[in-house]
């Protein structure tokens, strides 16, 4: 009886540890199933963002007009703007202030669907396009070509790329204004800059000026130095020359004078 009462209690406790381990199991398999499909959604692009890239695609084959903002030519900004505009959201309309709107996204890895890339060249300046995923931008590069898909991995471009853009979809921000607070607050920083610059240049000027103007007073005073010392050493010489031709004169004079009064004996 005993025993059985003990298997009795050995196989509850067995059932009930059972259960606490299945159901620890689903509940783990609920929350990786969740994680797995918020991850899968936040990948998956919003319609607005879909209908971009639709539109942006439809208009592959354009040929590039230099102002153009409609379907028969783009420059690289007219794209970007016409593209957005799809789906309500007004940009400004040169890619320099297309490349300062929005939140910054350095890492190509960090970048969605729809996000405005963003490049400058030294020489042409700033050019746009849009991230279509997969490392790629669709955009309307320059004269004699046509929109089409180009690789972020291009020297050209991975060598010249400042970023990405991320548009807000709900068209609750005015791109425009905030596109030329951003500008002048860049332009105010770069003009300090040139100031503290041109401050700094002046300063290490006239520390140059003033080092070469002591290393030339330097240089004067071991000159009159130099003169001065040449001058001692010629007073010196000249007097020991004097000094020496002194004993010979009084010799001189000595003789002269034997033979004077030689001379006067003589005669008397």
């Amino acid at each position: 009886m005993r025993n059985c009462l003990k298997l009795c209690a050995l196989f509850m406790i067995f059932a009930f540890m059972s259960g606490c381990a299945a159901k620890k199991g689903s509940q783990s398999d609920n929350t990786a199933f969740h994680r797995s499909y918020q991850a899968a959604f936040d990948k998956e692009p919003a319609a607005e963002t879909r209908h971009i890239l639709t539109t942006a695609r439809s208009a592959i084959g354009t040929p590039y007009v230099r102002g153009g903002t409609g379907p028969g030519g783009f420059d690289c900004s007219g794209f970007v703007c016409w593209a957005y505009k799809s789906v309500g959201i007004n940009l400004p309309r040169s890619a320099r202030e297309q490349a300062r709107v929005g939140t910054p996204i350095t890492r190509i890895e960090d970048m969605r669907e729809g996000d405005i890339v963003a490049f400058r060249h030294p020489r042409r300046g700033y050019h746009t396009g849009i991230y279509v995923g997969d490392g790629k931008f669709i955009h309307s590069p320059r004269r004699r070509l046509t929109v089409r898909i180009t690789s972020l991995s291009d020297p050209y471009f991975n060598n010249t790329f400042l970023g990405g853009r991320r548009i807000d979809l709900s068209g609750n921000e005015d791109l425009v204004a905030e596109a030329r607070s951003r500008l002048d607050d860049y332009a105010e920083q770069k003009a300090v800059r040139e100031l503290t610059r041109k401050e700094k240049g002046k300063i290490r000027t006239g520390r140059n000026k003033a080092i070469k103007g002591g290393k030339t007073a330097n240089g004067r005073s071991a000159a009159r130095k130099t003169v001065k010392a040449a001058s001692g050493r010629g007073s010196v010489r000249a007097s020991t020359e004097k000094g020496k031709s002194s004993p010979s004169s009084d010799r001189t004079r000595g003789k002269t004078g034997q033979k004077n009064s030689r001379d006067k004996t003589d005669k008397s």
